[in-house]
């Protein structure tokens, strides 16, 4: 059985998603305009970007899988270098094009070029050399982070669309995606049968879960799980787990019918988040230009 895939061609989705929510959301726009710049950065990078795998074959992938382990690891990514200088820069400038004050000057971005594996490394397991740098270069944790990812997302997405099909999801049923190890962004509940599909953000992955089991800590006490929906909406819930608080929204298509893209769909439910960590849950991604 192979993983769900809803959106065909992430990039050109999201970005007739966003023209879509742009005209009927207009409250959010400075938001969906600084997503909608990053998402067209990235669709450059992965139209000249061309992953090489031959050192590697199938089996030797899904034995990851079979050990527990996602198909990627940070040694497997090779970024274009001068790709990769480029979607540096042109993040840079969409960041403090929106924000000045975010990224201090003097900053130059070519300077993290030479640091490839050390930050693909990070973002792909602790993080801990991305806030070590972050703090270093005295830019806030979120905005260099958002940076750090956004810039690798567009190379990782590309191994993975080469990958995600060796996948058994039937076996995975864990909480991290099979394909990059990172933990989901938001839910989708399947029009049909109402199946638990769980989305990568960083890879843009659908992974099948377990639907009454907390992704983050694999928590399955339904007395310390619950969700809660914002008025007048119940195609769009929380889903919240008081042993570990945390949180993750779940789209209904049972409800409003299947989306075209599950990314800019969390983009157009903040007021979900907002509510979610007023009550103290933590989520699981970064977001900027979100109000508090």
């Amino acid at each position: 059985m192979s993983l769900g895939k809803i959106e065909e061609g992430f990039y050109s989705s999201a970005l007739i998603h966003i023209a879509e929510l742009k005209a009927v959301k207009p409250e959010l726009n400075e938001i969906l305009e600084f997503y909608e710049s990053t998402l067209n950065a990235q669709q450059e990078v992965e139209l000249y970007f061309q992953p090489d795998l031959s050192i590697f074959d199938n089996d030797f992938f899904r034995g990851r899988n079979s050990e527990g382990l996602p198909l990627l690891m940070a040694e497997d990514i090779k970024a274009d270098e001068d790709l990769f200088n480029k979607i540096l820069e042109d993040i840079f400038r969409i960041i403090r094009n929106k924000r000045e004050e975010a990224i201090p000057e003097p900053f130059d971005s070519c300077s993290l070029a030479g640091q490839q594996k050390v930050l693909i490394k990070s973002l792909m397991e602790d993080g801990f050399d991305i806030e070590r740098l972050a703090d270093d270069l005295k830019i806030d944790f979120p905005v260099f982070y958002f940076l750090i990812k956004n810039a690798f997302s567009p190379f990782i997405s590309s191994y993975a669309e080469k990958l995600r099909e060796l996948v058994d999801s039937r076996k995975w049923l864990r909480g991290c995606c099979p394909v990059c190890g990172r933990e989901p962004l938001i839910v989708r509940l399947e029009e049909e049968t109402g199946r638990r599909w769980l989305f990568c953000s960083l890879c843009h992955t659908e992974w099948l879960f377990r639907r009454l089991v907390c992704p983050f800590c694999e928590n399955e006490d339904q007395e310390l799980q619950r969700y809660f929906f914002v008025e007048n909406d119940e195609e769009h819930r929380i889903d919240v787990c008081d042993k570990c608080k945390r949180y993750i929204k779940t789209i209904d298509t049972r409800k409003g019918g299947n989306v075209m893209s599950l990314f800019v769909e969390n983009l157009a439910t903040l007021e979900l988040d907002i509510v979610a960590e007023k009550e103290g849950f933590e989520g699981g991604d970064i977001f900027l230009l979100k109000e508090k």
